[in-house]
């Protein structure tokens, strides 16, 4: 149960203003998780700043949709897998990719299976990965300033993971469509 507000470019504190209109200008929507973050000028500069740097590393937009999808189904994030899931759509990923993403399946292709597992070893040991682990990045042929990009994409992913959890956002009706549940085993109360 959250009492956040979504915010508009009319609810916006000042500072929000300008970055609520760009979002709705670049994706023709305001995504509620960047709707709640406004409440925040910093945090909503820091998000989008990131996000913005992310979009811009060195992966493929199928591959950016791996990492940001691996994260949010190991950080069991609903509204960011939902999002997600929508935003590969629309670039026309291989739907059986990003079923197998969603069900934290193995991909058969080398490079996306590659980075799910890296990311997912990330997360789960907390960024202590085995040299084993990122030699095989290196050898999918990742290069070590993608190694960092791919750090970056989780941490921003990890954002607003944290956040949609913690306030469960509620799905914008462009994602819908996509809606994803947390395994049983792990429901939050």
């Amino acid at each position: 149960m959250s009492n956040y507000k979504y915010h508009s470019q009319l609810t916006a504190p000042q500072g929000s203003v300008q970055l609520l209109t760009e979002l709705n200008t670049n994706l023709g929507f305001i995504p509620n998780v960047f709707a709640i973050t406004a409440q925040s000028p910093g945090a909503l500069k820091g998000l989008v700043g990131l996000t913005t740097c992310f979009s811009q590393s060195t992966f493929t937009a199928q591959e950016q949709q791996i990492i940001l999808l691996a994260t949010s189904t190991e950080n069991e994030c609903v509204y960011c897998v939902a999002g997600h899931t929508a935003f590969a759509n629309s670039i026309d990923m291989d739907a059986g990719v990003i079923a197998a993403m969603r069900n934290k399946q193995k991909v058969e292709d080398y490079r996306f299976n590659t980075l799910s597992q890296t990311v997912r070893g990330l997360i789960k040991s907390r960024g202590q990965l085995s040299p084993q682990h990122l030699s095989e990045f290196f050898t999918a042929g990742f290069t070590q300033a993608q190694f960092l990009e791919l750090v970056m994409g989780i941490c921003v992913k990890t954002f607003t993971n944290y956040i949609s959890n913690a306030l469960t956002i509620k799905l914008d009706q462009q994602f819908t469509a996509y809606a994803w549940q947390r395994p049983k085993h792990k429901q939050v109360a």
